[in-house]
């Protein structure tokens, strides 16, 4: 069992934010069928928000994507048809502090934790554009809510002090890390691929990137992480609690091999758990401890 706050999951297999589709029925038979200990939701901003132009997402290699979607949404309010039995953790963005603080009264209820995402690279004005304020966004929403605020952040040089402020302002944890900034060029027009130019590269690559992360923000302030990218296998989510994670998100595996990995990745950590006679507990920061 793992607990953040007074929230207790079974074991540390999340969904990742932007893997599925804010549609009530669709968020229903995910948690039902695979029965993930949490389900993130896409981003929400105040209104509906329409995708960028495609191409958004194109394939690099095995394991490997770029996107730039936009964080296009339907808005927060259909946050409010979703009856699931699964947590949700639901993320939050906007252009505004204000907007980011009205987002959170309207999703509330729905919520066991609120991810405010300041770290999405794909949309001009949101997101990263606003990693700046990043104090002043989580006391304006802790004014508003007594959920647990968790905040995502990027893969930057200074996330370790990005944290410190958000912490300062009173964030209960992180969620790290967001896709990385990247670029493909069309050989035959020399334009980009993608339509919004630069976008996200998420997957395999990622998964040392996020370690070491997640590693360096526990070692400073030995906050609850969330950790998520490039988990492909249960090998790397035992690594991403070693560095200090308590849950862990799934977010490409997912669209490469399907949600029935859930339960293969849930298998291969319960074996390994057994057969090394250990709880997730005992592993969750073991290797910065040590």
């Amino acid at each position: 069992m793992i607990k953040i706050k007074d929230i207790t999951f079974n074991d540390p297999l999340t969904i990742a934010s932007g893997i599925i589709p804010d549609v009530p029925n669709y968020v229903t038979t995910v948690c039902e069928k695979y029965k993930p200990s949490a389900i993130t939701t896409k981003t929400v901003t105040l209104n509906p928000l329409g995708p960028h132009k495609p191409p958004t997402v194109i394939k690099l290699h095995d394991g490997i994507y770029m996107n730039a979607i936009g964080l296009g949404n339907p808005g927060a309010k259909a946050i409010n048809e979703m009856n699931v039995s699964c947590p949700l953790i639901v993320s939050v963005g906007g252009a505004s502090i204000n907007e980011i603080k009205e987002v959170v009264k309207v999703i509330e209820s729905k919520a066991k934790i609120i991810e405010i995402n300041v770290s999405s690279p794909n949309r001009k004005g949101y997101g990263e554009s606003l990693s700046t304020l990043i104090g002043d966004i989580v006391e304006n929403v802790k004014s508003v809510t007594r959920l647990p605020v968790f905040v995502k952040l990027g893969p930057w040089d200074n996330v370790v002090e990005l944290a410190g402020r958000a912490l300062e302002k009173g964030a209960d944890g992180f969620t790290l890390i967001n896709t990385i900034r990247g670029l493909i060029v069309d050989i035959e027009t020399f334009k980009p691929i993608l339509y919004y130019g630069t976008g996200g590269v998420s997957g395999r690559c990622l998964y040392p990137v996020a370690l070491r992360i997640i590693r360096d923000v526990y070692e400073e302030y030995g906050v609850d992480i969330i950790g998520v990218g490039g988990v492909y296998d249960w090998t790397d989510v035992i690594g991403m609690l070693a560095v200090g994670a308590k849950l862990v998100g799934l977010g490409t595996v997912l669209i490469e091999k399907g949600f029935s990995i859930i339960e293969e990745i849930r298998k291969g950590l319960q074996s390994y758990l057994f057969e090394k006679g250990l709880k997730f507990e005992d592993i969750i920061g073991i290797s910065v401890r040590r």
